[in-house]
């Protein structure tokens, strides 16, 4: 029996829940961030602004994954 693994997306704003590297899902952009910090807009394609890519262009959307 498979077991379905669903992974949490964080947006602009929320707490990073524990320290590692975060991947951007538009883009693919990889980027540290530290427990207790806020997660940002993407450095590399701007996602979570309004000049990032379709789907990714307001503070709300959830684009970070954690990698680990």
């Amino acid at each position: 029996m498979e077991t379905a693994v669903v992974a949490r997306l964080f947006s602009i704003g929320d707490l990073v829940p524990q320290s590692g590297s975060y991947l951007c899902v538009p883009c693919g952009y990889v980027q540290f961030f530290e427990a207790g910090a806020k997660f940002i807009e993407c450095l590399a394609c701007l996602a979570g602004t309004s000049d990032g890519p379709a789907g990714f262009q307001n503070q709300e959307a959830e684009f970070w994954q954690y990698l680990g």
